[in-house]
């Protein structure tokens, strides 16, 4: 990643750095690589895909309004680049799924201890919907990198 880049973009440099320390941590302790004495080191990746989700919706939120605001119209500027703004959907709609996905499941516990298999599968479902918001930040960060390399920073 460029110093251009993460001046440019800081956000976007930052929502890279941040998928990829933490994928790369999560493989380390997958694989034994990173030495951890507690379970709770598990739990790195889906906490910081639940805020990236939230950084996600906001910043959507944010660029929602201002193209609303600009006087250019909202399918002219889709138009221009279609490839971006579906990967921008993809990201979005994935943190939005993950996020809800996330919430249900939650919901959908029962009361009292949980058995060892039941607590494992839990693990591996908030696991999934995390790296499912990882892969598409991740997706959407490199595209706006190839988009800023593309444009020299425009």
């Amino acid at each position: 990643m460029s110093l251009q880049f993460a001046r440019g973009r800081p956000l976007q440099a930052a929502k890279l750095a941040a998928v990829v320390v933490t994928l790369l941590f999560s493989v380390g302790l997958f694989f034994e690589l990173v030495p951890s004495g507690s379970i709770t080191s598990l739990f790195a990746a889906p906490v910081l895909a639940l805020a990236l989700a939230l950084v996600v919706a906001v910043e959507t939120a944010v660029a929602g309004y201002r193209t609303l605001r600009a006087s250019e119209r909202v399918t002219d500027r889709l138009a221009s680049r279609p490839v971006y703004s579906v990967v921008r959907a993809v990201e979005v709609v994935a943190a939005l799924l993950a996020v809800g996905a996330f919430a249900l499941v939650v919901a959908s516990i029962p009361p009292g201890p949980m058995a060892g298999p039941g607590a494992i599968g839990l693990l591996f479902v908030v696991v999934g919907l995390s790296l499912l918001v990882l892969g598409g930040c991740l997706v959407r960060t490199l595209a706006e990198f190839y988009y800023y390399r593309r444009g020299a920073g425009e």
